[in-house]
């Protein structure tokens, strides 16, 4: 399970840790949900109950991977990112998406890698915090800590970073 402030690496680090394990890739649904959106209406700005449709799909494209029991899921992302990105945007995060977060971790326990933030930044219409990934690094540290999960934080380049993960499974 992938987490961390925008633009620290995390889309690349699923994409090579899947192929690395054969294993299945859920990607993040809110870039294409708000790309649609946008596409439709050039004022979109996002609300709550978006938040709550991208967490819901979210959870069904990791279900959905979860059915055939794969030895190992590679996930982009999960509700964890929706509930940082909730509280930061919004000051709270809708109830559901919290305890829908805590019953699949209980279900489905996993290893958070939490991406550090000190690789250079990639400009994207999509993000919106180009000046506070260390603030938010810190508060994915917070939440990880603050839910008793286990993580690991990767650090260094592509290279380095898959190394990391691959030791973590013992491959």
């Amino acid at each position: 399970m992938l987490t961390g402030p925008e633009s620290c690496g995390k889309t690349t680090l699923a994409q090579d840790l899947s192929g690395a394990l054969g294993a299945p890739l859920v990607a993040e649904c809110s870039r294409p949900y708000l790309q649609e959106k946008m596409a439709a209406n050039a004022r979109f700005h996002y609300r709550e109950a978006d938040l709550l449709a991208i967490a819901q799909a979210q959870q069904q494209a990791e279900q959905a991977q979860l059915v055939g029991k794969p030895d190992w899921v590679v996930c982009d992302t999960d509700l964890l990112v929706i509930i940082v990105w909730s509280e930061v945007r919004f000051g709270h995060c809708h109830g559901e998406i919290v305890e829908t977060f805590l019953r699949v971790n209980e279900a489905n326990p996993r290893h958070y890698l939490l991406c550090d933030y000190h690789i250079p930044w990639e400009p994207d219409p999509l993000r919106e915090n180009p000046n506070d990934r260390a603030e938010l690094f810190a508060l994915y540290e917070q939440k990880l800590a603050y839910f008793d999960l286990h993580y690991t934080v990767m650090r260094g380049d592509k290279a380095q970073r898959q190394e990391q993960a691959l030791a973590l499974i013992d491959l």
